[in-house]
């Protein structure tokens, strides 16, 4: 009788199909986390840098200053 063979080859696949589903699902989650976190770092690392830029462009004001100072005398 090839009822009940088929009968456990349906139910096989079904389980194979669902644990694909599930590790795909959870592939694509941790995928999703980890994009959040790299744009989160980035975000951060470029406000820290425009931080740094803005007091570089202060000390060299400063500097500029200083020396227009000493031009003038």
């Amino acid at each position: 009788m090839p009822g009940p063979e088929i009968a456990q080859y349906g139910l096989a696949m079904f389980a194979v199909a669902g644990l694909i589903f599930l590790v795909d699902r959870w592939i694509r989650q941790k995928g999703d986390n980890d994009l959040a976190e790299v744009v989160q770092n980035n975000t951060k690392a470029l406000e820290n840098l425009t931080t740094l830029i803005q007091v570089n462009l202060t000390r060299q004001e400063a500097k500029i200053d200083e020396l227009l100072e000493r031009a003038r005398r």
